[in-house]
């Protein structure tokens, strides 16, 4: 393990903490653990995690007052560091919404698997009766239910952000958004989405220079 992935780790999941307390919930505590693993070091960051429990985050109720909740959300990132050894990677998300606290009955997951093949890294799924799908499933094949479709929602660059899902939250009435919410939703995405154009940008530096060298033309 090295230092450099513990702090940006612990950064990363100081910062989730926050944009959730400052919009949505009260007292939730995001933790990053360092998770086993043969091949490279991995940080898992989420709700409920300990020295006992490395792996598996744990939901928490979505309110900003002590009333009872009508939603819960569970969120997991693992984490580590690029090949240069330098910029923190997330390889897999989730960020699941519950009517109850056992996380039983849900509404939707958002995911990212950075590896997968089968389907677009990045996907919503939703859970549901869809009278279309029932006839779109073709016959004979195995009959799919709504929550088997993998939406794809922005690919692995521009796929949704926690403020993404918070502000789609409040918007559809589903939770409560403490005052001032919209600026700290608007900042963390703005940082989420400069994070992954430098991102980009390290990958193609040719398109980089491309650009630049248009700019100057132009100017």
């Amino acid at each position: 393990m090295t230092f450099e992935l513990a702090r940006q780790a612990r950064d990363f999941a100081r910062d989730l903490q926050y944009t959730l307390n400052a919009t949505i919930c009260s007292d939730v505590r995001i933790m990053a653990v360092q998770r086993p693993s043969r091949t490279l070091d991995v940080f898992t960051v989420g709700s409920g995690l300990s020295r006992q429990n490395l792996t598996q985050p744990e939901g928490f109720p979505v309110r900003i007052d002590k009333k009872a909740p009508r939603l819960w959300m569970n969120l997991s990132y693992q984490v580590h560091l690029d090949h240069e050894q330098k910029y923190l990677t997330v390889s897999k998300s989730y960020c699941g919404i519950f009517s109850d606290a056992d996380l039983k009955t849900a509404l939707c997951h958002f995911d990212f698997e950075r590896e997968k093949e089968q389907y677009t890294a990045a996907h919503l799924q939703v859970y549901g009766q869809s009278a279309a799908l029932q006839a779109l499933n073709r016959e004979g094949d195995r009959k799919r239910a709504l929550d088997k479709i993998h939406f794809p929602v922005g690919g692995k660059r521009f796929r949704p952000s926690l403020e993404d899902v918070i502000e789609f939250l409040v918007n559809e009435r589903l939770a409560e958004p403490r005052e001032g919410w919209e600026q700290v939703v608007e900042e963390g995405r703005n940082r989420f989405h400069r994070s992954q154009l430098r991102a980009a940008m390290r990958r193609d530096t040719a398109l980089v220079e491309e650009f630049m060298r248009e700019q100057q033309q132009q100017s």
